[in-house]
Formats: C-alpha cells, sequence, structure tokens
C-alpha cells in the first residue's frame, strides 16, 4: 500500500497538489501530531521528478491551503505565512539531499539555518517574554473561559520559550518530512534502502562541540538564546539517537518491538525521553565523526 502511494504521488502532481492541501488542514482539525505529512509530498516530487515540479506542487498547495483557512475564518496572510513555514523548509532540504544524497549534510544545514534563525530573532525582536506576552495572555484566557487556569510562572516561562519552540519544530517538520518523502522514493523506484541511509546520519564534531557549549552555557548563563540553542542542538541530537536507535536494532537482530516503545516514550514522556536519546545521539555522533567504532559495536 505505502509504494502504491508513493508511485501515485510521484507520477501525479495535480493528486500531490490536493493531497498536500488536505494534509495541510489537519491540525486545523485538532490533528497536528503528523504535522511533518504535507511537507513530504512535495519534498517527493523534488526527489523525483525535480525541484522545479516539487516547487509548483508547494505552489499550488499553497494556494489552496490560504483560501481554505480563509474559509474557515482566518486571514489570508495567516495561510500563506502557514504553508510557507510547513512547505518550504522540506522542500529546501528535498533540494539539497537530490543535489547531494546526504541526509547527514541535510540535518547539518538544517540545524545551522536553525542556529541563524534563533539568533536573528533574538537580535531583531529582542526580548521573547516581552514579544510574546499579549499573545500568551490572550491565550490564557482563552483557556480560562474553557475551564483551564494557567498561572504566571508558566506563562512566562512558555513566552521566554516560543522563539526555541518553534526553531525546533522548524527543524522537526522539515527534517521527519525529508526522511517520509526520501523513504517514499525508495519505496517507488526501488533504487535502494532508506534504512541504510537513514541510520548513518550524523552532527559531525564540530556541531557536537557547538552542542556540548551551547549545554553548559544554558546552565551558567540566564539568557534565553543560550537555552533556545541547548534546546535546539539537543533537538537535532536526538534524531541522530533515533538513528543510532535503529542501527544497534538492525545490526544485532533485535525485535522491532523496542523501538516502538522508543517512539512511545518519546511521545508520553518526552521531557525524561529526548534528553536521553540525545545523549546517545552525542556520544554515537562523537565516534563516528572520529572514524572509530558506533556505540553499537
Amino acid at each position: 500500500m505505502n509504494r502504491s502511494i508513493a508511485n501515485w504521488l510521484a507520477t501525479n502532481p495535480g493528486g500531490a497538489v490536493f493531497a498536500t492541501g488536505l494534509l495541510g488542514l489537519l491540525p486545523f482539525f485538532g490533528i497536528g501530531f503528523f504535522f511533518f505529512l504535507p511537507g513530504a509530498v512535495p519534498a517527493l516530487l523534488a526527489l523525483a521528478r525535480g525541484p522545479r515540479q516539487g516547487a509548483m506542487v508547494a505552489a499550488g498547495a499553497s494556494l489552496l491551503l490560504a483560501l481554505a483557512i480563509w474559509f474557515i475564518g482566518r486571514s489570508v496572510p495567516v495561510g500563506v505565512i502557514y504553508a510557507f513555514w510547513v512547505l518550504g523548509p522540506p522542500l529546501a532540504l528535498a533540494w539539497v539531499l537530490r543535489r547531494t544524497g546526504s541526509l547527514s549534510l541535510c540535518l547539518q544545514l538544517a540545524t545551522l539555518a536553525g542556529i541563524g534563525l534563533l539568533a536573528v530573532l533574538h537580535a531583531a525582536l529582542g526580548d521573547p517574554t516581552q514579544f510574546w506576552s499579549p499573545v500568551v495572555r490572550q491565550l490564557a484566557q482563552e483557556m480560562q473561559r474553557r475551564g483551564l487556569s494557567l498561572d504566571d510562572v508558566f506563562l512566562d516561562t512558555l513566552a521566554r520559550g516560543l522563539w526555541g519552540w518553534v526553531t525546533v519544530l522548524t527543524l522537526l517538520l522539515g527534517m521527519c518530512a525529508v526522511f517520509l518523502a526520501r523513504w517514499w522514493q525508495h519505496l517507488s523506484a526501488e533504487s535502494g534502502s532508506f534504512g541504510t541511509e537513514f541510520r548513518q546520519i550524523r552532527l559531525g564534531r564540530a556541531l557536537g562541540t557547538v552542542a556540548a557549549a551551547a549545554i553548559v552555557a544554558s546552565f551558567l548563563i540566564e539568557h534565553p538564546f543560550a537555552d533556545d540553542l541547548a534546546r535546539l542542538l539537543v533537538s537535532a541530537f536526538a534524531l541522530v539517537g533515533v538513528a543510532a536507535a535503529h542501527r544497534i536494532r538492525h545490526e544485532r537482530g533485535a525485535n522491532t518491538a523496542w523501538l516502538w516503545a522508543l517512539y512511545l516514550l518519546l511521545v508520553f514522556v518526552s521531557p525524561f525521553a529526548l534528553p536521553a536519546l540525545a545523549g546517545v545521539g552525542f556520544v554515537d555522533n562523537w565516534l563516528r565523526s572520529g572514524g572509530r567504532n558506533s556505540i553499537s559495536v
């Protein structure tokens, strides 16, 4: 079934436009867990048929999303910004992947772009607490009308870290969409194994060093940028940790049940599972970047 879907999307640009638009509306109906799905479709077209085809699908889907979001009561600019957010990063990463064939390079560039985005946001817009406070307070009032009370400490913490969470979500959205698009491409073309490619992703020692310094700085410096930077790099290394977990399972022939358990932990106890997985990813990345055996041996 997955192969049939991949073949249909890759060979049917018109259908891919409508599929992207429909998938992009899921978060507006309370189905936000698979937020990366819409970006995977134009990314697949970019990988399978070229960046121009991917861009055309993204443009058509953006128009559909803007109109649909306007129809349900939001402004057209909101629809355009949303479409650019969910479709732009996957399309750009698919272009990089098509030219280089390296998922590792995609993750490295996405992480560097995230660092740059954080730097620009903090430099241009100043204190995130001050910037986001009106929005967060309005959200709190809406939640209070529905019977849920949020205290001021929580609201200030939320506002302080929103730039970081937006950037982390953008990184995860782009990379997960490209992972799915690459898997679909291999299914439709039967040109290799996505698993082999995915299990080898890494960030390299330079970003590993930056991550270690950022995490230490986040404990020593009371500044939102330091916290946001550490949060972004932990999330990037968590992806490396997921790849390492898949490689360990593959090389040892273990049952896939413990991988499902890992994903469930990430969903339900992410504040504990994410840092632990990032630690695994950091160690594995450091060993493999130095040309030594990975932790799976």
